[in-house]
């Protein structure tokens, strides 16, 4: 778990910091941001950093401290972010609930620290309280395109403003609270977006509500966005929230290739990262990192079949296999059937992800090959038309592959094997049409998610 926002140096910790700090690492903690608010603080933070590896720094004036701000701040601040610790210039923003300094000065401070941030090619940590008007505008104006609205306390339309500023949203103790209206605007974000935080010792969780909040109760806001992506698991959300704290903040990354990988409640098997088609908003393409939910999926070379029934064996606690990674699984289609063949031996259901190119790739009739070894398929239709679907997704063999896929489909089905077909909404693609030949194939369709955070597929 990755703490986004928080602040050890406070004095609320005098007594107990060390204890504190080594019992949470020790209780599922990776790392800490911890988040300075004043000149004091920042440099605090920065003391915090060096001592522990894994606690990492900001600088920045908050808006109640911009008042009291010495002329020199953004010389000292800029000095400050200079150390190799420090991944942000924040707590900055601006605040018209407590009005602890004077409006006039808080959006001063903001929009010249926003500058320093532009100038530095650093993110920013914002805070919003009973002012997001004026936020937004600032922020629009400012340029800055990457950083974190901490806590967020705006509504869904809010949210997608920021997204589409480029900010990240985080989430702290108040989404468990009953009846919490943050709730909705998590659940109406995608995943790739959301980071989470305590903001201790403040803003303790329901569980603990009223007492001093900790990194370690950051575990109560990630279970509460586990209930609300259902079925995404607990340690989805922890995976994918510190992914994209490490994405924000430029922390270290570990990249392990995953022969096989668990999302939900499905264990996928990455075969292979070859394809024989070159989508654009694959996360094979472009500047993709090969991160897909916080799994990194590169591989160095391709598993052997003792390699992946190995890794399989050694998992635990999912209700399917799925042959999918980061490429299509029939370009190794002898292996995939020996590994299918071994698997269903065991009892374990097998889904296919597929591009339904594998018939014209080995020249056979797939269908038949999967019956008895594979109980479910999914195609990747990904547009209503051959032409459409060679702009999107550039396939080896251009339209013979879409002719190639949809009697794949057509086989499939007729052969007895559960098929859906699903396709992006991108806006390249008429959804409706694509629903019409689902229907006339008599198959269901599936709508996924796009967003362009380093192209993702959100599912």
């Amino acid at each position: 778990m990755i703490d986004s926002h928080a602040h050890l140096d406070f004095s609320q910790y005098d007594l107990d910091r060390e204890e504190v700090i080594r019992e949470d690492f020790e209780n599922g903690i990776e790392a800490v941001v911890n988040i300075g608010v004043d000149l004091e603080t920042s440099r605090k933070s920065i003391e915090l950093a060096e001592k522990y590896t894994h606690i990492y720094a900001t600088v920045g004036i908050h808006p109640h401290d911009s008042g009291n701000a010495p002329k020199d701040y953004l010389a000292q601040l800029e000095k400050l972010a200079s150390h190799k610790k420090v991944v942000a210039i924040g707590e900055i923003g601006l605040d018209y609930y407590r009005d602890h300094s004077p409006r006039d000065i808080q959006r001063k401070a903001f929009e010249q620290q926003l500058e320093l941030a532009l100038e530095l090619d650093m993110p920013v940590v914002i805070h919003i309280r009973e002012a997001i008007e004026d936020s937004f505008k600032i922020l629009e104006k400012s340029g800055v395109r990457n950083g974190v609205l901490h806590s967020f306390p705006g509504d869904e339309i809010e949210a997608r403003k920021a997204l589409e500023m480029g900010f990240f949203i985080s989430f702290a103790g108040p989404i468990t609270y009953p009846r919490s209206s943050r709730v909705d605007v998590a659940a109406s974000l995608p995943l790739s977006r959301i980071v989470v935080e305590t903001d201790a010792p403040y803003l303790t969780p329901q569980a603990f509500r009223g007492k001093r909040n900790r990194p370690s109760y950051v575990r109560y806001v990630i279970g509460k966005l586990a209930e609300i992506f259902e079925p995404y698991t607990f340690e989805d959300m922890e995976r994918i929230t510190s992914h994209n704290a490490r994405r924000l903040f430029g922390l270290p990354f570990e990249k392990l290739p995953q022969i096989v990988y668990k999302i939900r409640h499905s264990l996928y098997i990455n075969l292979t990262n070859r394809c024989s088609s070159n989508c654009y908003f694959c996360p094979r393409s472009g500047s993709t990192d090969g991160f897909v939910s916080g799994h990194y999926l590169f591989l160095r070379k391709e598993p052997s079949v003792k390699e992946v029934l190995e890794a399989v064996e050694r998992e635990s606690g999912f209700d399917e296999v799925v042959f999918c990674g980061l490429g299509e699984p029939t370009i190794r289609l002898k292996e995939m059937l020996e590994i299918a063949e071994n698997l269903k031996i065991k009892g374990h259901k097998i889904r296919l992800n597929t591009n339904g190119h594998g018939s014209l790739i080995n020249k056979i009739d797939l269908p038949l090959r999967l019956l008895g070894k594979v109980d479910r398929v999914s195609v990747s239709l990904n547009a209503q038309d051959a032409d459409t679907y060679v702009e999107i997704c550039k396939p080896d063999r251009g339209r013979e592959s879409f002719n190639a896929m949809i009697e794949f489909v057509k086989g499939c089905k007729k052969t007895g094997i559960e098929t859906v077909v699903s396709v992006v909404d991108l806006p390249e693609i008429d959804l409706e049409a694509c629903r019409k030949l689902a229907s006339d194939l008599g198959v269901n369709l599936r709508i996924r998610r796009y967003t362009e955070d380093n192209r993702r597929i959100v599912a």
